[in-house]
């Protein structure tokens, strides 16, 4: 028997609409295939540090590279340069970042201050300080001889023609007392162990040299070592400072003339062990200074292991290949760079960008940090340009700045993801307190009446008590 229809009185279920829905849940047989979408042609994107004005500023935590692995691109190198990184990287068994630095250095060291970029209103040059960190089984010395090997047969080979001159001026001096020929000069590039005065010296010279320290630490701790009297340390690390700014300075000393150090240029690059990287950098003295901000730090986290058996060899030719790279640098003409029309506008961007955020930073050691990451990166144009195809040519073009940008995003997130929570970890708890240390917490919290009875307390002179002092 049929069930009776039961009219619809608006108070019931809707059975039409139900009907409906559940009819648009089954698959229609003859259902027309969607339009494939336009395959859009590949564009150049921007690096997420330069937004255009028109792209709304994305939440950080949205963003991709908050959850890759940093990486220091090696794109923009000549393809000689980059097969050679790569073949160190995997002979050797260590990072691949640990071979880009050490090149980077290798080719400004060998350009030296011929190579100059030119931005309104300053003047760059291809040196820079750099820090690999890592466990010693991460293999930090094998890539640093390794890449800057031409460095050292440079020097080998000044100072075998030093020595060839100097022993005919010493023959004609011998033979006549009145000779005034020109004492012959022994061009060195690459320093290790070595006093602030053999530096200086070398620096008077006009070259642009490197310190090459296998452990960095030995070389910061160092510093008034050679010095006498208290204010040693403090007088080596302005030196220091000056010279990564480019600033020239006076050498005044008693038992000899006064030395103009005009428009010094030097390169650091060494390594260092994570658990030391707070006691070595970490101190009030280099954090607040500046110094470990002039740095640019890598730190590899993920790095794959490479069996013994799978690696690949360091072949001659591979060698011969990086030496000619580098020496073509060392016998290259004057080059005066500018940046091109565009580039200079990615840069311009980027450098606005870093400014704002330097100033929003409630932290002023990032904020000091950051606002260095502008002077970086221009070293940084010049030191891939120099790696690169174009390395003769007068401009860096936008692809190279681009490039350039890119690298020192890397470092700016190394610096604060990785060596930044080493140092303040680190910073006031696994270090003795120094004199000082001392007088600049004394200074924050206290007026000093007499500086004279402070020195006499601590056992230090009034002169170094003054220098501290006006440091602050």
């Amino acid at each position: 028997m049929d069930e009776p229809i039961m009219p619809f009185d608006g108070n019931g279920p809707d059975f039409l609409s139900l009907i409906n829905s559940e009819a648009e849940k089954v698959e229609p047989v003859n259902k027309v295939p969607p339009t494939p979408p336009v395959v859009q042609a590949p564009s150049l994107v921007l690096p997420e540090s330069l937004p255009t004005p028109d792209q709304p500023k994305e939440t950080s935590y949205l963003k991709a590279s908050t959850f890759a692995e940093p990486a220091l691109s090696i794109d923009w190198f000549s393809e000689p340069v980059q097969e050679y990184i790569r073949t160190v990287s995997e002979s050797y068994g260590c990072p691949q970042e640990y071979v880009v630095v050490n090149s980077l250095f290798t080719a400004g060291i060998a350009a030296g201050k011929k190579a100059q970029l030119v931005t309104n209103p300053y003047t760059n040059y291809p040196c820079d300080f750099f820090c690999m960190v890592g466990k010693p089984s991460r293999n930090k010395t094998g890539p640093l001889k390794e890449v800057t090997r031409p460095l050292r047969e440079q020097d080998k080979a000044n100072f075998a023609k030093y020595s060839e001159e100097k022993a005919v001026y010493d023959q004609r001096k011998h033979e006549d007392k009145n000779y005034s020929g020109e004492l012959p000069v022994f061009h060195q590039r690459i320093v290790g162990d070595s006093s602030p005065e053999s530096r200086n010296a070398l620096l008077a010279q006009g070259d642009m040299i490197g310190i090459i320290a296998d452990e960095l630490k030995s070389f910061i701790d160092s510093f008034g070592r050679y010095s006498k009297g208290g204010n040693g340390s403090g007088a080596e690390l302005s030196q220091v400072l000056s010279i990564w700014s480019n600033v020239s300075f006076d050498i005044n000393r008693k038992s000899e003339e006064t030395k103009l150090i005009d428009d010094p240029a030097m390169c650091i690059n060494g390594g260092i062990q994570p658990e030391l990287l707070g006691k070595t950098f970490g101190t009030d003295a280099l954090m607040d200074s500046g110094f470990t901000q002039r740095f640019l730090f890598v730190y590899p986290d993920k790095v794959p292991f490479i069996k013994r058996c799978d690696r690949k060899f360091m072949t001659p030719e591979m060698r011969e290949s990086w030496t000619g790279i580098i020496g073509r640098l060392f016998d290259m003409q004057p080059l005066t760079l500018q940046l091109s029309h565009e580039a200079n506008r990615l840069y311009s961007n980027y450098a606005d960008i870093n400014d704002m955020r330097a100033d929003a930073e409630d932290d002023c050691y990032i904020g000091g940090m950051i606002q260095k990451m502008n002077i970086h990166t221009l070293r940084l144009a010049i030191m891939a340009h120099l790696l690169s195809n174009h390395w003769n040519e007068p401009v860096i073009t936008a692809e190279g700045m681009e490039h350039a940008i890119r690298m020192a995003d890397y470092f700016t997130r190394i610096h604060i993801e990785r060596i930044y929570p080493l140092l303040r970890g680190s910073a006031a708890t696994q270090r003795p307190m120094t004199n000082g240390d001392l007088l600049r917490a004394v200074n924050r919290q206290f007026t000093i009446k007499s500086q004279n009875a402070l020195a006499e307390a601590l056992g230090v002179s009034q002169q170094y008590v003054n220098k501290i002092l006006k440091e602050q």
